[in-house]
């Protein structure tokens, strides 16, 4: 699948010379203004932003800074580009948030070169922050704010893991997030849905409250918001590959780690 990338350019010939370029490889949307490149951002959730720096009612800084605070969009890589070569606007755009500051004349080659980077570097920041994700060693994520909003979304499964309601749409009323939003969000850092994400938090929770204070399957499904017992061993063994007592029992032998 390719990612998709937002450009906003007012300069229609240099839309017209990168585009081309960029559509080999990716998604392209573009639009010529601040306004529009807000709304669209904030609708699609593109993988990636190119800006000018001299748009349209808005300069690609200040465009920039709303990407970088909206919950929504914050996590998007952001790239700028300008005419201008003073080292105090290219401190300007990378305080912002940007990624990169690319100078004009413009290396389409090393944008493409650039580009790439970024998606792999994403790549490999999802599989490493997926493997810590649940009562593992926190990871380091590239934004501040989108580790923020992680671990809001991970402390309120785990405040509310007992809540047989807690579901997408308590988590998008508490986050103040559309369900959109927030499937792109965790699919960003995650392989997994955000039910999925909910039932392995829910599960291992369920493995470190039976090994810990070795309780029995029928008193831990009540603490994890299973609504019964039967649902709980399905799920476990889908998860583990064996049933709950005897994946408890395994780990007893192996002095009582948490897998």
């Amino acid at each position: 699948m390719k990612n998709h990338i937002l450009l906003v350019e007012d300069n229609r010939q240099l839309r017209q010379s990168l585009r081309p370029r960029l559509e080999k490889y990716y998604h392209v949307n573009e639009v010529n203004e601040g306004r529009s490149a807000i709304m669209m951002a904030s609708e699609t959730i593109p993988d990636l932003i190119i800006s000018d720096i001299a748009i349209r009612d808005m300069d690609g800084i200040e465009f920039c800074k709303i990407m970088k605070r909206q919950m929504e969009t914050t996590h998007i890589p952001f790239i700028i580009m300008s005419a201008y070569d003073e080292p105090s606007l290219k401190m300007q755009g990378m305080e912002s948030g940007a990624d990169h500051y690319f100078s004009r004349p413009l290396s389409i080659d090393l944008l493409l070169v650039t580009i790439r980077n970024i998606f792999e570097r994403d790549m490999k920041l999802k599989h490493k922050y997926t493997g810590g994700y649940l009562f593992g060693k926190p990871q380091p994520i590239s934004v501040k704010n989108e580790k923020a909003f992680h671990q809001r979304l991970q402390d309120l499964i785990e405040q509310n893991i007992e809540d047989p309601g807690l579901d997408v749409g308590f988590i998008c009323k508490n986050l103040g997030v559309s369900r959109s939003k927030l499937y792109q969000k965790v699919k960003l850092s995650s392989d997994h849905s955000v039910g999925e994400l909910i039932r392995r938090f829910r599960l291992k929770k369920a493995v470190q409250l039976m090994v810990d204070r070795d309780l029995s399957v029928g008193e831990v499904v009540n603490m994890i918001g299973f609504q019964s017992s039967s649902n709980f061993s399905r799920a476990f063994k889908k998860e583990y590959g064996k049933p709950p007592l005897q994946y408890i029992q395994a780990l007893r032998k192996t002095n009582w780690h948490v897998l």
